[in-house]
């Protein structure tokens, strides 16, 4: 657990009243700020998808029943698909190769982005903000199954729902999908807040002139922000499942999409790894062993996840082909036990 001391030696390290004003200073500022990303995000999340929706049909109509006009606006916007996906493509692939992290995360981020077109009430999937979906225009023209190549990780979702509809009437079955519901917006905001934590301790830390972040939330994990982008996007994941009246072309939760942006987002904090055992050696090598990479884990189950990685690397990743490498083995596991939970479970998403 963490001691009150722990808490407060960071602000006030060095022991004179005016270098603790203006340490508090510091901290208020990263405080606000970390707040105002919160709340953007919070409701760019929940608010901002609907106010798009409505501003952007009069620009991209619900022309679902109007098939000659339907099939023109396709030809038209499928090569600006293609193109999009590939610029995006090249970013991330950029941002490692020049070890410039914000913008393979930025790619990783656009990736996801087109999900909250599953929230546009239309029967034309790139009417009003599902016009967004654009960028996974060449995954559907191979085939919309695509999108199911990564249920395995709403499996616990799907359980629930299993185990609400066999044992609950009704009334009772609306109830408990009201309260997953619920829940299910209560990851999108620990998510939030993991990433809120994350941002005001980095920030007071770079503030304060910290060489190795490793107090406040980085006492429990080394890539706090990283991990509150991970959880919310999976809490807006699950929430397409939960969202009555979505309708559209095609309604099946883009599963792979998040494992992509995900593994994506990991490849990320582990390049940065390498860069901080690069720069720090030991010193951040003392903070790898006292700290986890992003959740604290039980050993016996930490050591079941890292099983595939040991293929590759006894230990963590040390250069970029051997991430592209773990992250390729671990996408093809989450894939592989997808197809063979879809054809187990005979999900209908």
């Amino acid at each position: 657990m963490l001691m009150v001391p722990d808490m407060v030696s960071p602000l006030f390290s060095e022991g004179k009243a005016p270098n603790r004003n203006k340490c508090l200073l510091d901290l208020l500022v990263a405080s606000v700020f970390s707040v105002f990303l919160a709340v953007a995000l919070f409701y760019a999340t929940l608010e901002a998808p609907y106010i798009l929706d409505r501003i952007l049909l009069n620009y991209f109509p619900d022309i679902f029943w109007e098939f000659e006009e339907r099939e023109r606006f396709l030809n038209y916007v499928r090569p600006i698909g293609y193109v999009s996906l590939l610029v995006v493509i090249i970013l991330i692939i950029l941002g490692f190769i020049y070890r410039k992290h914000s913008i393979s995360a930025t790619g990783s981020v656009a990736t996801y982005l087109p999900i909250f077109g599953y929230f546009a009430y239309a029967m034309f999937f790139l009417a009003g903000i599902g016009v967004i979906r654009v960028l996974w225009l060449p995954i559907l023209d191979v085939s919309p199954n695509i999108l199911r190549l990564g249920h395995i990780v709403l499996s616990p979702y799907w359980l629930l729902w299993e185990l609400f509809r066999t044992y609950s009437d009704p009334e009772t079955f609306l109830l408990m999908l009201s309260l997953l519901r619920c829940f299910i917006l209560c990851i999108i905001f620990v998510g939030i807040l993991i990433f809120v934590f994350g941002s005001t301790t980095w920030l007071y830390g770079k503030f304060r002139g910290y060489d190795i972040i490793d107090f406040w939330i980085y006492r429990y994990s080394r890539h706090p922000q990283y991990l509150g982008y991970i959880v919310w996007s999976y809490g807006v994941l699950s929430l397409v499942l939960n969202t009555p009246h979505v309708r559209g072309a095609f309604h099946i939760p883009p599963s792979p999409i998040w494992v992509v942006s995900t593994m994506i987002i990991i490849g990320v904090a582990l390049h940065e790894e390498i860069d901080m055992l690069r720069l720090y050696g030991k010193k951040y090598e003392e903070y790898q062993k006292r700290t986890p990479f992003l959740v604290p884990l039980p050993r016996s189950l930490l050591k079941v996840l890292l099983a595939p990685s040991k293929i590759i690397t006894k230990n963590q990743p040390r250069n970029s082909k051997e991430i592209l490498a773990v992250l390729a083995i671990y996408t093809a596991i989450i894939f592989l036990l997808s197809y063979i939970f879809i054809s187990l479970s005979a999900v209908e998403w």
